[in-house]
């Protein structure tokens, strides 16, 4: 099974990442601003994708949800799409393909929402607001954990306990630990322990903030500090094995 990253900044878009968005096996985890894009540079069969699950209503989260819509329309798409979400996510989504004026008549496929438990997905709320889910799933190696936005939580470490593949936010680094308190997002720092709490094999750091563009070999080694496991500092269109 394969996790590509279509999104990996937080926040805006830059030079060199887009914003929040994962693509595993069929399941598409967000749908940042600039995912679309990078969808197509990947040469990735819009067809292929089954389910789209979403975090939060951030807009870096979302900002490309009616894009996908739209460019499974123009590609004639006719089987459903699966939006599994929380309920009051589910209802702002909604909202937004009214509001941007989705033509329906155009739109031949069912839009179908749905909860992560409805679908058998674990899920967890993280520490943000507005409401994020975390979600599990599990494969051969072991769990694939997607977080979206949160602060440091014992509980999601819990959550994540001996998976094999933990995708955390980062956004930010050392000596930041304020504006990840007011923004309700992690250091790099914060999520190798986690990671270490949980007892995962791997951690990817991603949702890295604009401004700390360049600073990989920092996030890696403010991570490892705490965590011994393998860690990765996620580039847009890169691909694991899970």
């Amino acid at each position: 099974m394969l996790v590509t990253f279509l999104g990996t900044s937080g926040s805006v878009v830059t030079r060199e990442r887009m914003c929040a968005g994962v693509l595993f096996e069929d399941k598409l985890i967000d749908v940042g601003f600039g995912v679309v894009t990078n969808l197509i540079r990947s040469r990735i069969d819009l067809d292929s994708i089954n389910d789209v699950y979403i975090s939060h209503t951030h807009s870096d989260h979302i900002g490309d949800f009616t894009a996908l819509v739209w460019a499974m329309a123009m590609d004639n798409r006719a089987k459903q799409i699966r939006v599994v979400s929380s309920a009051s996510t589910a209802d702002v989504l909604e909202k937004i393909l009214e509001l941007q004026s989705t033509p329906r008549s155009w739109v031949r496929f069912n839009i179908v929402f749905v909860r992560p438990e409805e679908v058998g997905v674990k899920y967890v709320t993280t520490m943000h607001e507005p409401e994020n889910l975390a979600y599990r799933f599990e494969t051969e190696q072991g769990g694939f954990v997607y977080v979206g936005d949160t602060s440091r939580s014992e509980k999601i470490a819990e959550f994540a306990k001996e998976c094999d593949l933990m995708i955390h936010d980062a956004m930010f680094l050392d000596g930041q630990e304020p504006l990840a308190a007011v923004t309700r997002h992690s250091t790099a720092r914060d999520a190798g322990n986690v990671a270490k709490l949980a007892g995962a094999s791997r951690l990817v750091l991603t949702h890295i903030s604009p401004g700390n563009e360049g600073a990989e070999k920092r996030y890696l080694a403010e991570a490892s500090s705490v965590f011994d496991g393998r860690i990765i500092v996620a580039k847009d269109r890169q691909t694991l094995t899970v």
